[in-house]
């Protein structure tokens, strides 16, 4: 999965989708990143080849607290919206179980945060990727 923001869709959105849709033709699954802290319009999420909106983590994060009544309208109407789209919908920013919990009744596909995993050096990361690559590896030789 590669992550745009909604800044670079605003700024440049033919270079932008045309881009995503040569991404998305090698099979790429493009994200749109912090979806809901800037504007794209409806017109533009429509017009591209993107496979997975990411919930800003502000409208997460303010899940926990008793001002919630908004932002929960709001986090309910993204996920409905991109399933309605055939997009899979993630929740960034998750910093407790409650705030997970809720996000998974509300039909969130994934979530990140503190709460599920702290972020790790990319020494880490590239030692636990080794191994599924070369699995792949041998699945296609």
């Amino acid at each position: 999965v590669l992550e745009i923001t909604e800044t670079s869709i605003i700024t440049e959105f033919e270079r932008t989708k045309h881009v995503v849709q040569q991404l998305h033709d090698l099979g790429v699954v493009v994200s749109i990143d912090d979806f809901g802290a800037g504007f794209t319009s409806l017109a533009h999420l429509s017009n591209l080849a993107v496979g997975e909106l990411k919930l800003d983590r502000a409208f997460v994060t303010r899940l926990a607290t008793g001002e919630r009544t908004r932002d929960l309208e709001l986090v309910r109407a993204t996920v409905e919206l991109g399933h309605a789209l055939a997009l899979r919908v993630v929740a960034e920013g998750i910093e407790d179980r409650e705030t997970l919990e809720l996000l998974s009744e509300l039909g969130c596909d994934l979530a990140q945060g503190y709460f599920i995993a702290p972020p790790k050096p990319a020494e880490k990361l590239a030692f636990r990727a080794a191994p599924r690559a070369r699995s792949a590896e041998a699945l296609v030789a």
